[in-house]
């Protein structure tokens, strides 16, 4: 069994997805539009090109993600975060150079009595994300 975090995006998904694909050095291995749809499928009222169905993989990470359906309907996370543990601090660091363009930032990275370095932020797309890396052993 797996949890995977499943993002619902502003219609931007297709942007969000290349963009985290990079950022953790992965690929996108699938998107579909529901413009690809069969016609009887289709939603109404969907803009052409709107992500029905995107995944990205990088390592042992996987993401899924879509469009808001109907667009109307799309509401930011809340109470929720996506929680990335980097095996490096220059990994951790990385990532929050990244994420934090155009960001919210709620905890700028660093070091913590519980961690090498923490972060806390709501990305450019809407998402919410802490990054850690674990504090070596006592």
């Amino acid at each position: 069994m797996h949890v995977i975090p499943y993002l619902f995006f502003n219609g931007n998904c297709r942007e969000a997805m290349t963009f985290y694909a990079r950022m953790l050095g992965g690929e996108v291995v699938a998107m579909s539009t529901y413009d690809q749809a069969p016609p009887e499928a289709r939603m109404p009222g969907m803009p052409e090109g709107a992500v029905m169905h995107a995944s990205l993989v990088a390592g042992d990470v996987r993401l899924m993600a879509s469009d808001t359906c109907p667009p109307q309907d799309y509401a930011p996370p809340h109470g929720m975060t996506v929680a990335l543990h980097a095996d490096s601090v220059e990994e951790a660091e990385r990532i929050y150079a990244a994420l934090a363009e155009g960001a919210q930032i709620q905890m700028p990275m660093s070091a913590t009595f519980w961690s090498k370095r923490f972060a806390m932020l709501t990305d450019r797309y809407g998402t919410p994300w802490m990054i850690n890396v674990d504090a070596e052993p006592a």
